[in-house]
């Protein structure tokens, strides 16, 4: 649940926010090419926002028992003993594969929300 929530925090707001700056930049108008760029920017913001919560959760997944007693005793000792050992950008191992996985996504879910948008607002709308 955590990272559903991460996931969708961070791709609403760095959607938004990146296509306002977007706009705002002059460069771009409210089209598919100012989408997809949006859309990759909030792919990237999203991808570091979850994948530490991501980490978290495949450890705990993969947890073993260590003399009779569980690897981690909870999220936080997980983090903790991540950065610990294996150093604080350890969270965004494997950053690349994720991303490439998740840009694509992004962009087609914001370009298909744009476009139903856009048909929603000239079927009725415009009245």
């Amino acid at each position: 649940m955590a990272h559903a929530v991460v996931v969708n925090a961070a791709q609403l707001a760095s959607y938004s926010q990146s296509k306002q700056f977007l706009l705002d930049s002059g460069y771009f108008s409210d089209n598919i090419l100012c989408h997809f760029c949006t859309s990759m920017i909030s792919g990237l913001v999203t991808t570091a926002a979850s994948m530490p919560v991501d980490i978290v959760k495949t450890r705990i997944q993969n947890m073993r028992m260590i003399d009779g007693k569980p690897e981690y005793k909870n999220r936080l000792d997980v983090l903790v003993k991540v950065v610990r050992y294996e150093g604080f950008f350890s969270l965004w191992k494997g950053f690349t594969p994720y991303y490439a996985r998740l840009g694509p996504h992004t962009v087609r879910t914001f370009i298909f929300l744009e476009q139903m948008n856009k048909a929603y607002k000239r079927l009725f709308l415009s009245g």
